[in-house]
């Protein structure tokens, strides 16, 4: 994840970005605002070196192209697309779940305002768009750039899907395990597959290929949340930035408190519900109380035994595909990094 490579290939895209936004030189803090949001400003708006996120999306697009054409050239402007519909979409989960930092650092809501990143967060969606259509100027077709506009433009209505589940189950405590799965195959897994489905569309008409690296895409995805899930209650603080249980403080219902509110008994259940029905953040006591009934029913084990069933498969998937070069090797290093990291 760390190799040469790839901080080559992050700039590729980060440069893509920089070209659509610069050539918008009207309401220039519109586009700070994004700058901002993106890592390359700070909150006085000058220019900043900081931590910009994972930036795994695009990198499996480009790594996808690259693994069935032996180039990166012709997926840089749908990556930077990718890139741009994750971000729009964290300024609006920021603002939908009243989030007031992201990545170390006040979230656009919190610095301007509301309804200035609900504005903030539809023209990068919009610029997304105007990304994917920078491929005619590489000379992709212009049935391939309507096909990539289609699988970009349904994954965000998917994305929109999972996000009305998720904020659906603030209100309940009877989520089970196989409608939090949707939820995450929805909010989180569809862009992952979109990652790579447009990587390999763009590279290939063979569907077999497509169908392969779709699954892999879909499974990688569900993985990477578990993984985030299982960060989110048993992270290191010291990796995380975040108190131990921090999900759990907050009252997500993440897939670990999920199955533990189906395993539990009806007292058991009634003491949970007691914890998780309000407003007011878990006390340090009360998140290792939920703790203990996680560890009791073997949460963490099931959480970790799904993840990597969901690995397993995504890499069974990858293997049907035939893969130029060392791409096989790079995609799968990759993969180890997202689904065993600590932070």
């Amino acid at each position: 994840m760390k190799s040469q490579i790839d901080g080559e290939l992050v700039e590729m895209v980060e440069e893509e970005i920089r070209e659509l936004l610069e050539g918008r030189a009207r309401q220039r803090m519109l586009y700070d605002m994004m700058r901002y949001h993106l890592g390359w400003l700070d909150e006085e708006l000058r220019p900043v070196e900081q931590y910009k996120g994972k930036r795994f999306r695009p990198l499996l697009c480009l790594l996808t192209y690259n693994a069935l054409s032996g180039v990166y050239d012709k997926a840089v402007p749908a990556a930077a697309a990718i890139e741009l519909i994750h971000n729009f979409s964290l300024i609006h989960d920021d603002i939908e779940d009243r989030d007031e930092e992201r990545r170390h650092k006040p979230t656009v809501w919190k610095l301007w305002g509301d309804a200035h990143a609900i504005n903030v967060g539809d023209g990068m969606h919009v610029l997304a768009n105007l990304a994917a259509l920078r491929l005619k100027d590489v000379n992709v077709t212009e049935a391939k750039v309507v096909e990539v506009l289609q699988i970009l433009n349904e994954t965000v209505m998917t994305l929109c899907e999972g996000q009305y589940l998720d904020m659906s189950f603030e209100e309940r405590l009877d989520v089970t395990t196989k409608e939090y799965l949707e939820m995450i195959r929805c909010k989180t897994a569809a862009l992952i597959e979109s990652s790579v489905h447009v990587g390999a569309v763009l590279a290939t008409e063979d569907e077999k290929t497509i169908k392969n690296l779709r699954r892999f895409g879909r499974d990688i995805g569900m993985a990477f949340q578990i993984r985030d899930d299982i960060i989110g209650t048993w992270g290191d603080p010291k990796s995380t930035g975040k108190p131990r249980g921090s999900d759990i403080g907050n009252r997500k219902k993440t897939l670990p408190v999920i199955y533990v509110f189906e395993r539990s008994s009806a007292k058991e259940r009634k003491e949970l519900a007691s914890l998780y029905s309000g407003n007011k953040r878990l006390t340090k006591r009360e998140i290792a109380f939920v703790i203990k009934k996680m560890e009791e029913k073997g949460a963490y084990e099931y959480a970790v035994d799904t993840a990597a069933a969901y690995e397993k498969n995504a890499l069974k998937a990858l293997r049907k595909v035939k893969l130029m070069g060392e791409a096989e090797e790079k995609i799968t290093s990759l993969v180890d990094f997202l689904i065993n990291r600590d932070y």
